[in-house]
């Protein structure tokens, strides 16, 4: 900062912009931070290389490979592995280095160490003076390090066989959080293995961590990044094989980023270059992967026909593993198209086929398909049954983990007391957090909160619905996210905690807002208008609900417009003389100027004002002139100079619309009658 000041003090004419340009480029960052003043040079560099000529020449090696690693930071294993030493003195050698200021453990104790950017800028340019061969293999001997622990973490998370697990992870839970720490560290490394010639690693990578990027939605780019280099990598080597496996791949990723047209397009291509090569069974895999991604487009004949082509295909093969995906893609379309008793006559062959293969986990999975298949279909018996089956096959095999999954199928279905209910999906919360699950853990917290609001237990309700939102939210699941926030709310209200009730509805208002969805941003404001007045704050209920009403207007829906101002007090549906109350509200809004100060919020407020006074419902017309009033000193307050002018000639329209079918005398019997008290 010192060094930036004095540039600025000494060239008035440089403009903070231009020395912030400078500073951004990586290549020139360390020169641009220099000052010379009578001889004297103040530099950054200076002073990191006076730090660095005190260290011992084998930590000197240590700081200079240290920024051989792209990624944000680095794990104490990593650093052994580009180092070539053993862990505890690279360990040693890395608290050296922390305790000269040359990088820090953040935070201290979790074996992961940080070096500011410009101290990594420094020993770039340090590193460079090494031989090529001994900076090659250092990032070689990270690559294999990452290579193997990748294929450690993907064996604990995705594993269906028996055998001993790699013991580099004590469990699921241990290999995930690894990944999760590492994931920014290795999507770093693939692209500079990918930058640097080491394509075949990049290809174990992507294939490896694939799983896993898919497991959460906010990771789907990170897929489709790796996915793509794996496909350029591909193609580097001349290996068409893999260029069809790696597009494969991309066309069951691509979806989940919206991009459902480039799917097909990659399954296509992928199809495309197993036919010109006469590899039948890729030829399989391809039509699979292509009839998922013309369901994702809603293409649904030609995804049937492309899914009874590669079950064909796979068939004629007798490859068993292609006609089990086959039978999985076929049952899903015909599932997804409610053409459920083909769908069962499917998902019953591949129970079997996946039964005789030995494949327990596929056949779990498919048992689960199948019962969800019979429920739809009303079944509820046989539904049940299936699942019991699934549940029953996985706690043979001690898959604690889809034995979760099973139970939230089976609990879904089945008929209990709320009491047992909550106990169950309590037990349930608990193994989804033990084995990670986090997309589960969510649903069933939803479902506890659900089963404890059934309950009166509003308190742990609210508890559940939180935990619950706090994952979405960690797992950037929008869609989920809003409807955990509108059972939150209720939570709250029931529970009397208008407040935070009122909080989270205008989040859940926020949210449907940033995805454009306005039939639910309305719904939201309707909840969040019940929520205010419960908490008596009747003016801000009236603009929520007024507000409701103008997206209904706007969107068309003139029935849910018709429930929002039954709930506002016109007796707009379902009651005598409605239709002619409903004219009248609709005329005063023809009637009135598109382009007043107030708006559509204005004019609907306005129109309620006369419906209200017309049936005779004097204190809601107050509301309605109070709500409006304020709306009018808003735009003031903003400096519309124009308002009161405006305001006055909306008035005067009010006024000619009164006249319409406004009755004073009849408004004032009829809140005489409602006062009156009734005598015996």
């Amino acid at each position: 900062m010192q060094i930036a000041a004095s540039l600025l003090t000494t060239d008035p004419g440089r403009a903070v912009a231009a020395l912030v340009a400078e500073r951004a480029d990586a290549r020139t960052r360390l020169d641009v931070l220099s000052y010379e003043d009578g001889g004297h040079t103040t530099a950054v560099q200076a002073a990191f290389h006076l730090s660095y000529q005190r260290l011992l020449p084998h930590h000197r090696q240590l700081f200079r490979q240290f920024a051989l690693n792209p990624g944000p930071d680095t794990s104490t294993d990593a650093a052994a592995a580009l180092w070539g030493q053993p862990r505890a003195r690279t360990r040693n050698g890395l608290a050296t280095l922390a305790r000269v200021g040359l990088l820090a453990e953040q935070p201290m104790g979790s074996e992961r160490w940080r070096m500011h950017d410009l101290l990594r800028v420094y020993a770039a340019r340090l590193v460079e003076s090494d031989s090529a061969k001994w900076r090659s293999a250092a990032f070689t001997r990270l690559l294999k390090h990452c290579q193997k622990l990748v294929r450690a973490a993907n064996a604990h998370l995705h594993t269906c066989d028996d055998g001993p697990l790699p013991d580099d992870f004590r469990d699921r839970a241990h290999a995930l959080r690894w990944l999760e720490e590492e994931r920014a560290n290795l999507m770093a490394l693939i692209a500079r293995a990918a930058a640097n010639g080491h394509p075949r690693a990049v290809l174990d990578l992507q294939e490896k961590m694939r799983p896993f990027l898919l497991s959460r939605r906010s990771y789907a780019t990170d897929a489709v990044t790796v996915t793509q280099l794996a496909v350029d990598c591909a193609r580097e080597i001349g290996h068409p094989c893999c260029e069809a496996t790696a597009l494969n791949h991309l066309s069951q990723i691509l979806p989940d980023c919206g991009r459902v047209e480039e799917a097909v397009e990659a399954a296509s291509k992928s199809l495309d270059i197993s036919r010109t090569r006469g590899d039948r069974k890729r030829q399989a895999m391809a039509l699979t992967s292509l009839g998922a991604s013309l369901q994702r487009a809603e293409r649904f004949e030609d995804a049937v026909k492309a899914h009874t082509e590669s079950l064909t295909l796979s068939q004629e093969l007798g490859d068993q593993g292609c006609i089990g995906k086959a039978l999985m893609g076929l049952a899903d379309t015909l599932h997804e198209t409610h053409r459920y008793e083909e769908a069962t006559d499917v998902l019953t062959e591949s129970v079997r086929h996946f039964g005789a293969m030995g494949d327990w986990h596929a056949e779990g999975l498919q048992l689960m398909r199948l019962g969800d298949t019979l429920f739809a279909m009303k079944r509820s018996t046989e539904a049940v049954e299936t699942f019991r089956r699934a549940l029953v096959l996985y706690q043979e095999r001690g898959d604690e983990h889809h034995q979760a999954i099973a139970l939230q199928h089976l609990w879904s279905v089945s008929d209990m007391s709320a009491e047992e209910a909550v106990d169950n999906y309590q037990r349930l919360v608990a193994v989804c957090h033990k084995v990670c699950d986090r997309a589960l853990e969510s649903v069933a917290l939803n479902a506890l909160g659900n089963k404890l609001d059934q309950l009166g237990r509003y308190e742990e309700a609210v508890a559940a619905y939180r935990g619950a939102a706090a994952i979405h939210e960690e797992r950037d699941e929008e869609r989920l996210l809003t409807t955990v926030l509108n059972n939150h709310g209720i939570a709250l209200r029931t529970a009397g905690r208008i407040t935070e009730a009122a909080e989270v509805h205008e989040r859940e208002i926020e949210l449907a807002r940033a995805r454009g969805d306005r039939h639910k941003e309305a719904e939201a404001l309707e909840r969040l208008a019940t929520t205010l007045r419960c908490g008596r704050r009747r003016l801000e209920a009236l603009e929520a609900r007024v507000r409701a009403v103008g997206i209904y207007r706007e969107q068309k829906d003139t029935w849910c417009e018709s429930r929002a101002l039954g709930d506002l007090g016109p007796r707009v549906r379902d009651a005598p003389r409605a239709d002619r109350t409903k004219a009248g509200y609709t005329w005063v809004l023809a009637n009135l100027p598109p382009n007043d100060a107030v708006g559509q919020e204005g004019r609907i407020l306005i129109a309620l004002m006369v419906m209200h006074a017309r049936a005779g419902h004097v204190i809601a017309a107050f509301w309605s002139w109070a709500s409006l009033t304020k709306t009018m000193w808003g735009l003031l307050d903003e400096g519309e100079n124009q308002v009161p002018e405006q305001y006055f000639h909306t008035l005067m329209q009010l006024m000619k619309a009164s006249l319409y079918g406004v009755h004073p005398i009849q408004a004032l019997i009829s809140l005489r009658d409602r006062l009156r008290r009734p005598t015996t």
